[in-house]
């Protein structure tokens, strides 16, 4: 599967979100305690808001979240490309370690003396 950047990633869902009738604002947010943004209903209309101050694999997460949260409530039908499913579930791409992980503790055997 070839790399995407995260700026790819955020226009790809936001294109996702719009072909299921939500809007996806990016705009910078003023308060520090308002989060990063969600789902939200302006009027008779579906948005994603995402605080513009955030990074484009934050902003990602946060479409990605919103737009799962959309599709799982409301059963919507729509065709998610494989790279952005686990958007939709985690709010990230697929992880993949660096390195293949080691055993904590290897086992041995241990012989009890009685004395």
């Amino acid at each position: 599967m070839p790399s995407v950047t995260p700026d790819e990633v955020v226009s790809a869902l936001s294109e996702l979100a719009n072909t299921a009738g939500i809007e996806v604002r990016v705009e910078r947010f003023e308060l520090e305690l308002a989060g990063k943004g969600g789902l939200c209903r302006v009027g008779d209309k579906s948005v994603i808001l995402v605080d513009a101050k955030l990074g484009a694999l934050e902003q990602a997460g946060v479409i990605g979240l919103s737009l799962g949260k959309h599709v799982r409530r409301t059963r919507a039908l729509i065709d998610v490309p494989p790279r952005l499913k686990s958007y939709l579930k985690t709010g990230h791409g697929d992880i993949r370690p660096i390195v293949s992980p080691k055993p904590l503790a290897t086992t041995t055997r241990l012989r009890l003396v009685s004395g």
